[in-house]
């Protein structure tokens, strides 16, 4: 799950996109794409791995449906992608446009994993929970777990940067690196068999390193919607349903948490090599990657945060740290700075084993794009040519 990495690893180190040239175009090589906006995916490992152990297998493109422009323009950013779902919000259209291949009906209603996009529903979380006066972004791991943080190096660590991927906790945690190498090679979820008092028992154990620098971390943002679970409850599916998903009518969107929970339609995806991978429900780490969604849902959503009109659409706008003159981190979302004047995009994307995605919108224009496939291979260049206004759609 993951913005820009060099190239992607377990912790998922990010950089700076180079200059991109959206052309319509063949992808270049996999492990150089997630160069473009990759955020230290999730599923870095499980990718590298499978690539490692197996001959590249390109899976084919599915056949299109729905927004007949939106497939024809976008086809040839998607070689080596197989079932995809695409939802364009276009400035001047109300309705979302709807697009796919491989997909039934090209409507939106198929389920992907959408990765680290999940992390921005965590976001939304803690941006209620200041607006209910709940929590605030000074608050400690200490504030919050009391005596059960003492003696650990991220007592004082703040919920802003947890949010903002300043904390220094690594992406995994070092004790969990002997299970989730060989689960990620084996093509299963890394986190499984995790529950929420572990991960936070894995980071309360962690000594943290080059605390605010900005390192992309699934175990901050794993922390930090298990921290706003112990300020407010219930448990992170429930608190997300009655919180965000159900006022915004995501009846399609899902926290499994565990393989028991998924719907008997879910489906494995594909890693990079063409081989089948597990689901990752993640369990107690779901706030930072667990989420399942479908492009129509996923449109409701962005399209809401975009308008403002979203339970704790402050998190995305309010830009919390700055990163370089192109680059900020609000609460969980990322701004970029397109080339020239093609605006500012508000964004997320995301990896599993098996998927990935992204979610995005262009500020200055209003133009919003969703991506979702069923293939761990960078949606990024897409997505980025889309908002900067140079797919024909």
């Amino acid at each position: 799950m993951s913005a820009p990495t060099d190239p992607p690893s377990p912790h998922g180190a990010p950089s700076d996109p180079p200059p991109v040239d959206r052309r319509p175009k063949p992808p270049p090589p996999t492990v150089d794409r997630r160069r473009v906006l990759a955020l230290g995916g999730i599923g870095a490992i499980a990718v590298l791995g499978a690539a490692a152990l197996t001959a590249p297998r390109p899976r084919r493109l599915g056949e299109p449906s729905g927004d007949e422009s939106l497939t024809s323009a976008l086809a040839p950013y998607l070689a080596g992608h197989s079932r995809v779902g695409i939802a364009v919000l276009d400035p001047d259209v109300e309705e979302p446009r709807l697009a796919g291949f491989g997909t039934d009906d090209g409507e939106g209603a198929e389920e992907f994993e959408i990765g680290s996009v999940s992390k921005t529903f965590t976001g939304a979380l803690l941006a209620l929970a200041i607006e209910h006066g709940e929590a605030d972004l000074s608050d400690t791991v200490a504030d919050i777990l009391g005596e059960g943080a003492t003696g650990s190096d991220i007592a004082d660590v703040q919920l802003e940067e947890l949010a903002t991927h300043t904390s220094g906790l690594p992406t995994i945690p070092p004790s969990r690196l002997p299970l989730t190498i060989p689960a990620s090679l084996l093509r299963k979820d890394p986190y499984a068999g995790r529950d929420a008092e572990g991960v936070i028992a894995d980071a309360l154990a962690v000594t943290p390193t080059g605390r605010g620098d900005y390192a992309y971390s699934n175990l901050a943002i794993a922390l930090l919607g298990q921290l706003l679970v112990r300020l407010v409850g219930p448990a992170y599916p429930e608190l997300l349903r009655e919180r965000v998903l159900d006022p915004l009518g995501l009846a399609a969107t899902t926290v499994p948490e565990v393989p028991a929970n998924l719907a008997p339609t879910a489906r494995d995806g594909a890693a990079v090599s063409g081989l089948s991978a597990a689901p990752w429900t993640m369990a107690g780490t779901a706030p930072a990657g667990g989420i399942r969604s479908t492009p129509a849902d996923m449109a409701t959503y962005l399209q809401a945060m975009r308008d403002g009109t979203a339970p704790g659409a402050s998190a995305a706008t309010e830009v919390l740290r700055e990163r370089s003159g192109t680059r900020r981190t609000a609460m969980t979302w990322h701004h970029l700075d397109l080339d020239g004047e093609a605006g500012t995009v508000i964004w997320h994307n995301g990896m599993t084993g098996g998927y990935a995605s992204f979610v995005g919108w262009n500020r200055d224009t209003g133009l919003g794009v969703v991506l979702l496939t069923d293939t761990a291979l960078s949606l990024d260049e897409a997505a980025l040519a889309v908002l900067a206004g140079e797919v024909e759609r």
